[in-house]
């Protein structure tokens, strides 16, 4: 929060690329189901929720390989495409190498139920965020975290935690 601040960046942006980069160690959220077999891919990248101004969204692709100066301009591209229609700014959109995620600023939360169908061969996992809140001189940032549970279980959910309380950015 404070190197974001002290460079007048986005918390949002650091806060997803740290996110990213954890997700990226831990191999359980680089599983998927294709069809009847498990592939591992190389790295995650993120599908996040962009809200556009009348209240719609739609869902924008940012590639983990790139610096958080590329992912700033191409967060900006995308809510330049706020006039668009539909649930897409982006064609990648459909890939399996991605987690889903939604950052929901506006409230603080202890659960949350993400939309999804696991039953159906959906195995991308889904991450979201809640109001970044201070409590005895902390920064605490509600995370919810859905896996396919063929894939992960408590056990790596938590090594990711831990690697989010612990890594030093």
């Amino acid at each position: 929060y404070h190197q974001s601040k002290d460079e007048k960046k986005s918390f949002f942006l650091y806060s997803v690329h740290f996110l990213l980069q954890c997700v990226n160690e831990v191999e359980a959220f680089k599983l998927r189901i294709e069809g009847e077999q498990v592939v591992k891919y190389d790295f995650i990248h993120l599908s996040p929720t962009i809200g556009r101004e009348d209240g719609t969204f739609g869902f924008g692709f940012l590639n983990t390989m790139q610096t958080l100066k590329y992912l700033y301009k191409m967060l900006k591209r995308n809510r330049k495409s706020e006039n668009s229609t539909g649930l897409s700014f982006s064609e990648n959109i459909g890939r399996l190498d991605l987690i889903r995620y939604s950052a929901l600023p506006w409230f603080a939360f202890s659960e949350m139920k993400h939309a999804v169908s696991f039953g159906r061969g959906d195995s991308v996992p889904r991450i979201s965020t809640g109001k970044l809140i201070k409590e005895n001189g902390a920064y605490l940032l509600p995370i919810s975290i859905s896996g396919h549970h063929a894939l992960m279980d408590g056990r790596n959910v938590a090594e990711l935690i831990e690697k989010l309380e612990t890594t030093k950015k």
